[in-house]
């Protein structure tokens, strides 16, 4: 479904700071919501919101990297990460959701199920 015009332009204020990648995977997601876009979503988002962020980027991080001490995320970059995924995938997520997501991989998992629900 195509996107409107006020809705492209949520999203590239919901991802400023981001990558180009970043917020073209998310427009391709808004219009075919095709999962398959969601690791560069994420890993953009990641990337943008890392206080700490590791010499070797998130860029390489696997499934298995942790947010906290692999990539370098702490808990104000998690709430930015949690508002931006509610903003551009159109989930709502509760604080008491993300307590138990370590890695990368559990990120990924946890937002899959979001929005199949």
């Amino acid at each position: 479904m195509p996107i409107t015009e006020e809705r492209k332009q949520e999203i590239e204020k919901s991802l400023k700071r981001c990558s180009d990648a970043t917020v073209a995977a998310a427009l391709r997601f808004e219009e075919s919501r095709n999962q398959d876009e969601l690791p560069a979503i994420i890993l953009g988002v990641l990337e943008r919101d890392a206080a700490n962020p590791k010499p070797e980027g998130v860029a390489a991080a696997t499934d298995e990297a942790r947010l906290i001490e692999d990539i370098g995320m702490d808990s104000f970059g998690m709430i930015e990460v949690v508002m931006t995924a509610e903003e551009v995938l159109g989930i709502t997520v509760a604080n008491q959701e993300m307590n138990d997501i370590r890695t990368l991989g559990q990120l990924k998992a946890f937002l899959r199920t979001k929005l199949a629900a």
